[in-house]
């Protein structure tokens, strides 16, 4: 995927949460916990599955992986808000890893890079501070209202990057010189 496409693709997707968790955190949270006990259970099928029928060097490794999804499914079990903390870290980790690539591809872009790193974080602290000020139900879940807050605002930078992004010409090979 070239960088135009993926930079409309990720800034969809964050505008999409983004949006979700700001308007509807409660729903969005309920289905990040649906789909956490989707994929917990997916993972544990398919780690005794790979268990069971694989040689016996990489069946210890795949019966340990089972056991981990195990633990962790009693953990969040036991302690259910841990699952929020689970998906604030990964979606933190996603969103420093789109952060990061987008901020190496301004860098390679001399004219976008002054509006597009210093604004995306200046707009997305001024629209955290307003929708807190003025919109006193934020308050409710504020780590939703966080997470919604910045990636509506990446997204949106995200988009007005790949936007930005001119169409690169494929590279050709150079044809060989006849001797």
């Amino acid at each position: 995927m070239d960088a135009k496409v993926s930079c409309l693709v990720k800034g969809l997707i964050g505008v999409i949460f983004g949006l979700l968790a700001i308007v509807i955190p409660d729903t969005t949270l309920a289905t990040f916990l649906a789909l956490f006990w989707v994929l917990i259970g997916l993972g544990l099928i398919i780690c005794v599955f790979l268990a069971i029928t694989s040689h016996s060097e990489g069946s210890l490794f795949w019966f340990l992986a089972a056991t981990a999804f195990v633990v962790v499914a009693i953990v969040s079990f036991i302690f259910p808000h841990i699952v929020t903390i689970i998906f604030l870290i990964a979606i933190a980790i996603l969103a420093f890893y789109s952060g990061l690539s987008g901020i190496t591809l301004a860098l390679t872009r001399p004219k976008s890079k002054y509006y597009l790193i210093g604004g995306t974080f200046v707009v997305a602290v001024v629209l955290l501070v307003l929708l807190l000020r003025y919109v006193p139900d934020t308050l409710k879940n504020p780590i939703m209202t966080f997470l919604g807050v910045f990636s509506l605002v990446f997204g949106v930078f995200s988009i007005l990057m790949g936007m930005h992004i001119k169409e690169e010409p494929p590279v050709t090979a150079p044809l060989a010189k006849k001797q």
